[in-house]
């Protein structure tokens, strides 16, 4: 399918105490260097932070863009694991060694992982450092950017948090927009629904009218979409109530608790699905959501190709990885759940309930 011609756009998105200007359009990396220019007050260092697997013509066009704005190029190399302390501390060690200052610029170029870990490095080197973000999925803006992951301590996954921190974001859709079947699309996809979810009904009916033409390859109506899932992620997670703030992780916990039970069997981007698949008959069994705002979540999500995976789990199992998840974080047990369309919030729940939930799910889905 031919792409669309669309001009390069330009919208603000709320951040904690910010905002972030995005650029987005087909073929928007040609612009690069006026928003490098305009970044910081006088163009002298620029650090490029990207992942091993970059393809080096990307890197030699970034280059081209960075020293077209004035500014000398230093380039790092993510060797290890991206969210880890070791990879961020040797990234504070190669802005010492540049002499990067608070003054200078970083520009990260990748996934979501790579771009938290700037996130993380640049919001505290010298009291903070700018940061253009160039996502090379788009999982990589709706998390890497705007909710970046946490890093992980030891066998503990994203117990250090990282705010939000890049100030520009240049969103190309030649390189951001990634196969439609491909995780990363997928992922995507759920993130879509798990927002609307947590933000009104009309962003959901607008995700629910939309949902048909995007899953048919209009890409047009899927860059509006990816964008307006973004705004609502700003929104959330600049919103003034702890409680709002908190529903951007709706589906996490169950996602994080089944990876250390599934390993690989499943796709990240099914398990955070079924996280809000779970949740949401919890909360109906609790009084809490209705049916039918359960059931248009599930045609929601099947209608935009979110499978369901087949594993076999332990029920006990699954509890007892549910309560561990939690408590590496917080001293209750509580989860997020959808109390209606439009609305999640944490809530505690009832250990027979939990077990009792648990046991169907695992039979539902054994294979």
């Amino acid at each position: 399918m031919s792409k669309p011609t669309m001009a390069l756009s330009r919208q603000w998105i709320p951040l904690m105490g910010s905002s972030c200007d995005v650029r987005s359009g087909f073929d928007a990396m040609e612009q690069a260097s006026k928003l490098f220019a305009g970044s910081v007050g006088t163009p002298r260092l620029c650090v490029v932070v990207h992942g091993p697997n970059t393809d080096e013509e990307l890197v030699e066009r970034l280059r081209r863009q960075v020293v077209d704005a004035g500014f000398a190029a230093v380039f790092y190399q993510v060797q290890g694991t991206a969210r880890s302390l070791a990879e961020a501390t040797s990234l504070f060690e190669a802005l010492a060694q540049a002499h990067a200052t608070s003054d200078d610029l970083c520009c990260a170029l990748g996934d979501a992982d790579i771009l938290s870990l700037a996130a993380y490095v640049c919001a505290s080197w010298c009291g903070g450092m700018s940061l253009v973000a160039i996502p090379t999925s788009e999982v990589a803006f709706l998390e890497g950017v705007l909710v970046p992951r946490g890093l992980d301590v030891g066998n503990r996954d994203e117990l250090v948090s990282v705010r939000a921190h890049a100030r520009h974001v240049l969103l190309d859709y030649d390189l951001a927009i990634t196969p439609h079947q491909g995780e990363e699309s997928v992922y995507a996809r759920v993130l879509m629904v798990a927002t609307a979810m947590a933000s009104s009904e009309r962003a959901f009916s607008e995700l629910w009218d939309r949902a048909d033409a995007m899953m048919a390859g209009d890409e047009g109506l899927f860059t509006k979409q990816l964008l307006a899932t973004a705004k609502a992620r700003g929104q959330a997670i600049s919103s003034s109530a702890v409680a709002t703030r908190q529903s951007v992780g709706y589906g996490q916990d169950v996602a994080r608790a089944l990876r250390r039970l599934v390993l690989q069997q499943a796709p990240y981007s099914l398990l955070v699905a079924e996280g809000m698949r779970f949740t949401a008959r919890l909360s109906v069994a609790m009084g809490k959501l209705s049916m039918d705002d359960m059931l248009a979540q599930d045609e929601l999500l099947q209608a935009l190709g979110i499978g369901v995976p087949t594993c076999d789990v332990d029920p006990q199992a699954l509890v007892a990885a549910l309560k561990e998840e939690r408590f590496a974080r917080t001293n209750r047990f509580m989860l997020l759940l959808p109390l209606s369309i439009g609305r999640v919030r944490i809530a505690t729940v009832d250990d027979d309930m939990l077990y009792e939930h648990a046991c169907a799910w695992c039979s539902a889905h054994a294979v």
